[in-house]
């Protein structure tokens, strides 16, 4: 027999405080940012940028709650180079923790760390359909310079290949200040 509930059916109720940290990728953590399948098809994805991070060309970020990584920011180093921009991309927060200040995390941690190569210029391409990510970046202080569309293509651990089209808009944002 269940506890007497109330009548939102609510049975009990508790408040989780986690300790959250932005890490530098190890290669242990490519697996895990899978998402127990929820990316699987990313598979060939992250291996590039863990390689193109091994060459300095590229600064994978992870959150980690308890040595999992629930959040992602990656830094391209090469994309906007001879522009003196760094370009964030592959942001994203595990679904279910979104909402809870991970994903700002993240954007100061990458921000900070283009920072400290005396980059002063930061870019990110935000997809059209995700309003509240575009929100977060203009929250931080991005605005809207363009649009692009992209495509990218995968291959899923089966062998499977597949494209993606990104229609996207892109924001920027001066580093000078530490704000």
């Amino acid at each position: 027999m269940l506890p007497e509930t109330r009548t939102d059916g609510e049975v009990g109720r508790t408040l989780i405080i986690a300790d959250v940290v932005v890490r530098t990728c190890r290669a242990e953590d490519l697996a895990d940012l899978e998402w127990f399948g929820l990316y699987r098809h990313h598979r060939e994805i992250f291996a590039e940028a863990f390689a193109r991070y091994l060459l300095d060309q590229n600064i994978m970020l992870v959150a980690a709650m308890h040595d999992f990584p629930v959040g992602q920011a990656w830094v391209d180093l090469t994309k906007r180079q001879s522009e003196g921009v760094g370009y964030i991309w592959a942001v994203r927060v595990f679904p279910f923790l979104r909402g809870l200040g991970i994903g700002t995390r993240l954007m100061e941690s990458a921000q900070q760390v283009l920072r400290s190569r005396d980059i002063l210029v930061a870019e990110i391409g935000v997809e059209k359909d995700n309003p509240d990510a575009r929100r977060l970046y203009e929250r931080l202080g991005y605005a809207v310079t363009g649009e692009l569309t992209e495509q990218y293509g995968y291959t899923t651990p089966e062998g499977v290949q597949g494209w993606h089209t990104v229609d996207q808009w892109i924001l920027r944002k001066r580093l000078d200040s530490w704000t």
